[in-house]
């Protein structure tokens, strides 16, 4: 069995974002992972029933994972907004939470529109890389097609513009291929400058509304995604550093977390072996 260099990581939307922390922690305790993802609302959540963000932190960390927090939204500007589940939390905010939980990465999404020009973004994504750094964790951007930063392209040029070593991309199997999926422009990345992979796959028939579509996605193997096709590539550029299943989709979240979790890790092992040799 082929293993990323850095090890495998479970994903919060695969077991559920709504699925307590803890239950999700619990989760991972029966696969091989070294990684773990914390969203905003989970920190909230478990602050209202009295765990404070520096205890989770240690709970995590104390049974071994490294902890991502995923995701970050309102990096470049603008009001956060109370309506979204993500986006009503401020860059402060989950920085302060960053430093609380003691992360390794922090994951940037785009807001779902913009007139940001590349210059702004790539000078706010820099300015995140470093205080990112002092904290002594990574800064990822992961461009979607349900976001302003929709495609590799514009992921990679504002990465490549903002030019911090710490910097770099979430590369998700979903929106490279509901998006635009360039499969020369991933060719010429330098794999070290993309930090983590999320695998998914997805139905013949794109549902109308992206922002549906995208939470009903499917295992790997369930789908159309030539999902061999692209990890074998990001093992030929050196990217798959960290990796593993992020899987949203309702049948997965009605699971047992632990059932899912199993499932899905299971599902994204066997295809990064066959398209890694």
């Amino acid at each position: 069995m082929a293993v990323p260099s850095g090890g495998w990581v479970m994903w919060a939307g695969t077991v559920g974002f709504s699925t307590p922390v803890l239950e999700r922690l619990d989760a991972a305790g029966t696969v091989d992972v070294k990684r773990f993802s914390v969203t905003p609302p989970d920190v909230e959540s478990a602050a209202g029933d009295g765990v404070t963000a520096a205890d989770l932190g240690r709970r995590i960390r104390d049974r071994g994972y490294d902890i991502i927090m995923d995701p970050l939204v309102n990096w470049y500007g603008g009001m956060p907004h109370p309506g979204s589940r993500f986006g009503r939390f401020s860059t402060d905010e989950i920085l302060r939470m960053c430093a609380d939980l003691g992360v390794a990465s922090v994951n940037l999404i785009g807001q779902p529109t913009h007139d940001a020009s590349l210059d702004r973004l790539a000078s706010s994504f820099a300015d995140i890389c470093d205080k990112a750094g002092d904290l002594g964790a990574q800064a990822h951007l992961e461009f979607m097609p349900i976001s302003a930063i929709a495609t590799l392209a514009a992921g990679w040029d504002i990465v490549r513009t903002a030019d911090h070593p710490n910097g770099g991309l979430c590369f998700d199997t979903w929106h490279f291929f509901r998006s635009d999926p360039d499969f020369g422009l991933l060719e010429t990345i330098p794999g070290e400058r993309i930090f983590s992979v999320q695998v998914s796959d997805a139905g013949p028939d794109p549902l109308p509304d992206v922002r549906e579509d995208t939470m009903n996605r499917r295992l790997p193997g369930d789908g159309v995604f030539d999902l061999v096709g692209v990890i074998s590539v990001l093992h030929r550029i050196g990217a798959l550093t960290w990796v593993g299943p992020e899987v949203i989709t309702p049948a997965l979240a009605a699971m047992p977390p632990t059932m899912s979790a199993q499932l899905a890790d299971a599902r994204v092992r066997e295809v990064v072996a066959a398209a890694s040799g």
